[in-house]
Formats: structure tokens, C-alpha cells, sequence
């Protein structure tokens, strides 16, 4: 039974103590249990309390005590695909740990989601790496005792552009297109080229079938078409976030091969976030992820000069991805369980 003192309430985006309490949560909560990740970004948090895809409803909770934020849930409903599934993620202070604050807020999340109808869950826990910071295990822990096997791991690596050998990256560049002829190399900023954005829809569609992933993990492919990607793109735009993006192209099918994207968050100048990068299947073989990826850390140079992070998450069997980050310059950081439970 949960603790009656804790009160459950949605986040209200205009109420600038209980936004701040939130935030104040996170950020204790990342320091805490995830150093050398990114910090929360302040700016964007109260973004998204007010701008999200068509594609996603969120909803957000925060633990109350005595008045004072002490947790917060989000929960990610999908509405064009994987409508069976949900998406939380769980945060309590560090300071109100086993005090039931943190199943209050699943068994909340847990209940929002049936009546949803999802029969899904996903949520992430964090492990430690040889070598890299340790991080706690308390979110191991807790997923286990409720109920969440792990279905599916992925290594965070993060890169230090500070240290990155330029002319290593200019050899490997070169070689790369040593390899790539007939393609060409296409970048964008926000906004995809009118002539590829259905490719770059295909791209992002694939990215849910394509990359290894657990054989528990339930998670279906995605669904994707043009408004989906200039929707996301003017969200994001919305929110303050730079999106830099390159694609290659088959010059004589005008085929859309490879796709990457970088995501550099409003008020954070310390570190970004790579989202998408894949290669279509028939097109492997000529180095083009390498390109891809080189050409847009490139890119984040001449725009954030001074920015030195960029974090990525490859499932551990992703042997050809790994390579390739590897090589340009990133390293483990931690490791991200994916943690499931499923309705009977």
C-alpha cells in the first residue's frame, strides 16, 4: 500500500515551484546516479511541459511531501504505433530513497497506462562499466522487486570533442570516400531538403527494424511518413533545439542510403545528444556511415565551437556501429538495461 502522505499531482507548467521542484529532482537525481551524463537542461524541461510531437501524448507527475517535490514520472504514450506499449521513467531525490515515494509513483504510472489500454511497459536502469564512473544501481533494484526483467542492453559512449586527433578524423574521412563512389553527401539544419525528406521518413522508420535488439523486447515497428518528420522537426525547432543532419544519397537512384542527426539541447553547451544513425541495408559496404557520422561532428564544430560532449546508445551487438564510434572518438560510459513488464 502506498504511503498516504505522498500525494500524486501533474505537473502544472504554470506553477513555478512545483516546475522548479521537478527540475531540482532531476538534476539531484542525475548527479547522484549518473555522473558524467548530461545534466537536466532547465530551458528545455519547461519546453516540453508545453511542446511534443502529434506522434506522442506525455504525461508528467510529481511526488508530493509535505508540499515538496520529492519525485516525478513521465510517461510516454505512443499514438501512431506501438499503442500497446508505455514509457515511463522513474526519479526520487536521492535524500527520500526507500521511503515508498518511488512505488507510489510506478504503481501510478503502471495504473494510467491500463486504462490506456497499453499492457506494456519499458522503463531504464543504469549499470555500471569497468574502467568508467560507477553509477548506482538503486534503479536495478527497484525495477526487479516490481516485476521489470531486462530485455535488452545498450553502452552509452560518450565523446570529448576536445580530443579528438583532427587529422586522424580528415584520414579516415578520406578513406571512407575512397570507398563511396556514386553517393553524395547532403546536410541540413532543422529543416530536411524538400527533395529527400520522404527518404529521411524512411530512414527514421527503419531505425525500429533495422539495429539489433532484444528478442524479449516488445517493441514494434515504428510508423513514419513526411508529416511525422516535418512535425518532430518543428517541435524541436520550437523548443530551441539545433537538429544538424547528413544524408547520403545514390547518385543515380537518388536513393536516401544513410542518415544522422545530432540534437544540441537549448541552454546546455556542454553536451548533445546523437540521435538517429543508419545505413540502409543494400547500401553497406561503402564506409558511408563513417562519412555520416565525421561530416556531422564536423558540422557541430563550426556551430558549437566550444560544446565538448556528444553521447550516443549502441545495443552492445551492434559490432559495425560500435566500430565506427569507436573510431572517432567515443567511449564507454555506462551501460543501459532495458527493463520490461508485461500485463497477463
Amino acid at each position: 500500500m502506498s504511503n498516504p502522505d505522498i500525494k500524486i499531482v501533474p505537473i502544472d507548467p504554470f506553477d513555478r515551484a512545483q516546475v522548479d521542484g521537478w527540475i531540482d529532482v532531476e538534476r539531484a537525481v542525475y548527479a547522484h546516479d549518473n555522473p558524467g551524463a548530461p545534466q537536466t537542461r532547465p530551458a528545455l524541461q519547461r519546453l516540453r511541459l508545453l511542446l511534443h510531437p502529434a506522434s506522442v501524448q506525455p504525461e508528467r507527475h510529481v511526488a508530493l511531501v509535505d508540499g515538496a517535490v520529492v519525485g516525478y514520472a513521465e510517461s510516454v504514450f505512443f499514438l501512431t504505433d506501438n499503442q500497446h506499449l508505455a514509457n515511463f521513467e522513474i526519479l526520487v531525490h536521492p535524500g527520500h530513497r526507500r521511503k515508498g515515494v518511488g512505488t507510489a509513483l510506478l504503481e501510478h504510472a503502471e495504473r494510467r497506462a491500463a486504462e490506456l489500454g497499453r499492457d506494456t511497459f519499458l522503463a531504464f536502469a543504469s549499470d555500471s562499466l569497468d574502467g568508467a564512473p560507477p553509477q548506482d544501481h538503486a534503479g536495478q533494484h527497484f525495477a526487479k522487486a516490481r516485476g521489470y526483467a531486462v530485455v535488452d542492453q545498450e553502452i552509452h559512449r560518450r565523446n570529448d570533442l576536445f580530443a579528438v586527433d583532427d587529422d586522424h578524423l580528415a584520414k579516415l574521412y578520406a578513406d571512407a570516400w575512397e570507398k563511396a563512389a556514386g553517393y553524395e553527401l547532403v546536410q541540413w539544419v532543422n529543416h530536411a531538403p524538400d527533395d529527400i525528406v520522404e527518404g529521411v521518413a524512411a530512414m527514421r522508420q527503419r531505425m525500429s527494424t533495422d539495429p539489433p535488439m532484444g528478442e524479449e523486447l516488445d517493441m514494434r515497428p515504428s510508423v513514419y511518413d513526411v508529416a511525422r518528420v516535418r512535425d518532430e522537426e518543428r517541435t524541436f525547432a520550437d523548443r530551441g533545439q539545433l537538429q544538424l543532419a547528413a544524408a547520403v544519397r545514390h547518385v543515380e537512384s537518388g536513393e536516401i542510403a544513410g542518415l544522422t542527426d545530432i540534437i544540441v539541447f537549448p541552454g546546455d553547451e556542454d553536451h548533445a545528444g546523437q540521435n538517429d544513425t543508419i545505413v540502409e541495408e543494400r547500401h553497406r559496404g561503402h564506409r558511408l556511415g563513417t562519412i555520416l557520422k565525421i561530416a556531422n561532428q564536423r558540422a557541430l564544430r563550426q556551430y558549437r565551437p566550444k560544446l565538448r560532449y556528444v553521447h550516443t546508445w549502441n545495443a552492445e551487438s551492434n559490432d559495425h556501429m560500435i566500430a565506427i564510434n569507436e573510431a572517432i572518438g567515443y567511449r564507454p560510459l555506462c551501460r543501459d538495461f532495458d527493463v520490461q513488464k508485461k500485463l497477463s
